[in-house]
């Protein structure tokens, strides 16, 4: 009687916690994590004579789900040697972006879709006008780079996400977290 009244309980108890937790889920806090980690976000492009950019991106990280489309905000900071008119001179920029994530159920990665730049500065205030001029190209290129580096990979060597991988067919953004959809 005691086994059962035990076995009772425990099942209880998982049935109850399972429907606060979502175990096929993805939080903002492991995606921040792994972005930290993503320290080798380099690019370049410009038109010989005319302008040119080279740059890194520092500092990602987001906020999933807190704006009414249900995009990821992504923040960070771009420090690049931009060249313009035959003048260089270096800058850096907080950037502000939104985007739609996509998960690669081949292998089991979040990627950056569709992004879009909402808010830039300079951090000195500096070359503004300038850079004003190359932002559009700025974008398209950022979203070309980001389109091609993961965000998050789920790790292999870990049950959770390996059921993760076997079933997920796609992500939706839900407030703080990437949420597997399984359908």
């Amino acid at each position: 009687m005691r086994f059962y009244h035990f076995l009772f309980s425990f099942l209880l108890f998982l049935s109850v916690s399972s429907g606060y937790a979502t175990p096929f889920s993805v939080s903002e806090e492991d995606i921040n994590r792994q972005l930290k980690k993503q320290q080798n976000i380099k690019g370049q492009f410009g038109l010989p004579g005319l302008f040119g950019l080279s740059y890194q991106v520092l500092n990602l990280s987001t906020k999933i789900g807190q704006t009414a489309e249900k995009r990821v905000e992504v923040s960070g900071l771009l420090d690049g040697l931009f060249e313009l008119q035959g003048k260089r001179f270096p800058a850096k920029l907080n950037l502000t972006m939104d985007i739609i994530p996509y998960y690669s159920p081949e292998k089991g990665e979040v990627y950056l879709r569709d992004i879009r730049i909402l808010n830039r500065s300079s951090t000195d205030g500096k070359y503004e006008q300038e850079l004003q001029t190359i932002m559009p190209f700025l974008n398209n290129n950022l979203s070309v780079l980001l389109n091609n580096i993961p965000i998050y990979t789920l790790d292999h060597s870990k049950t959770r996400d390996m059921l993760i991988k076997k079933f997920a067919k796609g992500i939706k953004v839900e407030q703080g977290r990437l949420e597997v959809e399984t359908k």
